[in-house]
């Protein structure tokens, strides 16, 4: 059908308006969207932002579906709602604080319609001044826990994939949900995000659960978005810096078990090292 939506654009706002305006404006501003417009839907879900979001968006772009959240649920439970409503063959999981660039959703969606055993694919991220981010890593083992919080990432090599140059498609573990496309049909199977996850560790936890399904997970080279980076955990306070941390416990614990309560005075230790100097 030639209305039939191809792809849902899910995004997840929380008093990053400023930002969240950047990402729809590229949106719309790309010639992807132009060219399909009709096969495409961008659906915003706001957690309980306190400026002004919900009615900034709605004004600005009447076309956009607009989700809001009596509470901040966390990024999971928002995402689920988005994703649950989705009409889309594909969900484009979509951080606010990303620009979307010329073909960086055709070329997605290309490799996804000729590579069936694909579930799920990410693209390259550039910052604004163009310089690379990496957004790829292998599954995380108990001891990247460690290295990871205690600062110790020259060990974490081979788990971040330092090796790896963003020059060419391969197959990974795990792509950041700055911007992830997955099969409309499998989300529905392996029932979207885990919301025990509320902010952290879900997108690790979804693309696991991608993979266990029996699908793969690819990295894309010849698409690229800006991502400015995280502007909303960056004005997290303690008590969702707690919940954070909390994430990522429960992770491990859920993956390695009783050895993962080893974590816990690392976790505790540095959440309160970052919690008095973000103070």
């Amino acid at each position: 059908m030639a209305d039939e939506i191809i792809l849902s654009l899910v995004i997840v706002n929380w008093n990053s308006v400023k930002e969240t305006f950047g990402c729809l404006n590229s949106i719309f501003e790309i010639t992807d969207f132009k060219n399909q417009s009709k096969n495409l839907e961008v659906i915003v879900i706001d957690n309980n932002s306190g400026d002004g979001s919900v009615r900034k968006i709605r004004d600005k772009f009447p076309a956009v579906k607009v989700i809001e959240n009596e509470i901040n649920e966390g990024y999971a439970s928002a995402c689920n709602k988005g994703m649950r409503e989705a009409k889309g063959k594909y969900v484009l999981l979509l951080g606010n604080d990303t620009k979307l660039k010329d073909n960086s959703l055709s070329e997605v969606i290309a490799f996804l319609e000729t590579n069936k055993t694909c579930g799920a694919a990410g693209c390259r991220l550039v910052y604004p001044d163009g310089r690379l981010q990496g957004n790829c890593k292998k599954f995380p083992g108990l001891s990247n826990a460690f290295f990871t919080y205690l600062s110790l990432n020259r060990f974490n090599r081979d788990y971040d994939m330092q090796w790896f140059k963003y020059d060419k498609t391969i197959e990974v573990d795990q792509v950041a949900t700055t911007f992830l496309m997955v099969r409309n049909e499998i989300l529905k199977g392996i029932n979207y995000f885990d919301e025990q996850y509320r902010i952290l560790y879900n997108d690790v936890d979804l693309c696991r659960k991608i993979w266990q399904a029996g699908y793969k997970i690819f990295f894309l080279h010849t698409a690229e978005t800006v991502h400015l980076g995280s502007h909303s955990t960056k004005k997290a306070g303690f008590k969702v810096r707690k919940i954070m941390y909390g994430d990522i416990f429960r992770y491990y614990r859920n993956n390695f078990g009783i050895k993962a309560y080893l974590l816990l005075p690392v976790l505790a230790f540095r959440l309160l090292f970052v919690s008095i100097i973000k103070a």
